[in-house]
């Protein structure tokens, strides 16, 4: 408000010098002086209305009466146009024609119009979509098919990128003429999975197995129910199509999870003895690597006094996948597993997330398994951390006591020695302890008993995840 203030007062002095020199005839010999006070009094009063008038505009109706907060795009316009109408009126005053002048203004237009329709009509949608208080830079959307975040907005068009890094400049008369969907910023997102299943499982068995086999998968909104609905019949295929309704912690986390669920069906439902339906020239497929004397061997390898008659009879195997926590059915109580495949992980808590207990707005997850990075991929990131404080030298010192590290946390050590300031060297190692934290792993041979927990599930002691993909079998410790 400063500047039009200013402003103000010098028009009211330009126009006072006026009344003064008109008044009392001064300058009287050199009559141009009046003129050019008279004139520049048109000046300074013209560009005072026009920023009266803009911030009457701006501040007044958009902001306050409108609730909208204007752009630099509607900023401009708005400027522009007062500078239009009062250029104008200040034209007249001085004797020009303003008709010829808008007659001849007119033609141009028409002329640049009929050239720049595109542009213009671009920059006539952005002005109507820079007033959408939705669509801002950071806001993420589904446009044609794809997922966008805004990083620019201009008078003409927008700037996004795509998930895989790709920037996308789209005309802001395709945005007004077409649906764009704005995706929740920190709130949870819906999604659907479908599957096909035999048509003679009961749908409520479908029902009892799938709603409760992805509560260990951090990424969805446990406080949000699982739906799964049998919606089409396919006579065809013989199967009946499955809808998973459920909801992801953020839509980030969508595109992953959309693979991640199929996934985890797989291995849930072989469990219980349930298969996808497959095209009826499909050849059966072979024997299983596992027979179960090759198990009963395992298992007396395990445990040498235990006797193979007795295990044949209450032997079962099951298959778990990536970041599953190991449940087993209820009817395993009082038995005992063994690792047959695959490697676990004891750090299996699933209910300390910080969303959860309000300590913080976003969640801290867990990458899922699909989203792992590989040892070498690592190291790479321990290079690029370690060069901050030694510099290019830090890529030769990883390649090089690679070879002599059992390894990663040993590699870790070796390499904080070469970081002379011990508030650097211990800054270092901090910031790498999480990509070398490895978890208590147990592998194939690995006995545990099974026993229920206060949710009713039954697991193994302690919990264990799944870190790969797993065949896990179960059996009983009474010979009798």
């Amino acid at each position: 408000m400063r500047p039009v203030t200013s402003l103000i007062l010098l028009s009211c002095f330009g126009w006072l010098a006026l009344w003064v020199v008109d008044t009392f005839s001064l300058f009287a010999a050199v009559p141009m002086f009046k003129q050019w006070i008279f004139a520049a009094g048109l000046v300074v009063t013209g560009i005072t209305a026009v920023a009266v008038l803009a911030t009457f505009t701006l501040k007044i109706i958009l902001t306050d009466i409108l609730q909208l907060s204007p752009s630099g795009l509607v900023r401009v316009i708005v400027y522009s146009g007062l500078t239009f109408v009062v250029s104008l009126v200040l034209l007249s005053q001085l004797g020009i024609d303003v008709g010829a002048i808008l007659t001849t203004s007119a033609i141009l237009g028409a002329v640049v119009g009929l050239a720049m329709q595109s542009t213009l009509g671009s920059v006539v949608s952005g002005i109507a979509m820079s007033a959408e208080p939705l669509l801002k830079i950071g806001s993420s959307i589904r446009f044609d098919g794809m997922t966008l975040n805004i990083e620019q907005k201009t008078w003409r068009h927008i700037v996004g990128r795509r998930l895989d890094n790709v920037r996308v400049i789209i005309p802001n008369s395709m945005l007004a003429s077409m649906a764009v969907l704005v995706l929740p910023e920190d709130g949870p997102t819906r999604f659907d999975v479908f599957i096909h299943l035999p048509p003679d499982v009961p749908p409520q068995r479908v029902t009892d197995l799938l709603a409760p086999a992805f509560s260990d998968i951090e990424h969805l909104d446990s406080t949000r129910p699982v739906v799964v609905a049998p919606i089409e019949s396919h006579p065809a295929t013989d199967s009946i199509l499955y809808r998973l309704r459920m909801w992801a912690r953020a839509y980030s986390h969508v595109t992953v999870l959309h693979g991640e669920i199929p996934r985890r069906v797989w291995y849930v439902l072989n469990r219980a003895g349930i298969h996808q339906p497959r095209n009826k020239f499909f050849i059966s497929p072979p024997a299983p690597k596992w027979s179960k004397d090759k198990l009963v061997e395992l298992i007396v390898k395990q445990i040498p006094g235990k006797r193979a008659a007795n295990l044949r009879s209450n032997i079962k195997q099951y298959q778990f996948a990536p970041s599953e926590l190991l449940q087993f059915p209820v009817y395993e109580t009082g038995q005992k597993m063994m690792i047959v495949e695959g490697e676990s992980i004891t750090n299996a808590d699933i209910y300390l997330n910080p969303l959860e207990h309000g300590r913080s707005a976003r969640a801290h997850l867990p990458t899922m398994g699909v989203q792992k990075l590989s040892t070498i991929a690592i190291f790479r990131k321990i290079a690029d951390r370690l060069a901050k404080d030694v510099g290019p030298v830090a890529e030769i010192l990883v390649r090089d006591l690679i070879k002599t590290s059992k390894d990663p946390q040993e590699l870790v050590q070796k390499l904080a020695l070469h970081i002379e300031d011990e508030k650097q060297r211990a800054a270092f190692i901090s910031s790498v302890e999480g990509l070398v934290n490895v978890d208590d792993r147990r592998g194939p041979g690995t006995i545990a008993d099974l026993s229920k927990d206060a949710a009713g599930r039954l697991m193994p002691h302690p919990e264990l995840r799944a870190l790969t993909g797993m065949r896990v079998v179960t059996f009983s410790m009474d010979d009798n």
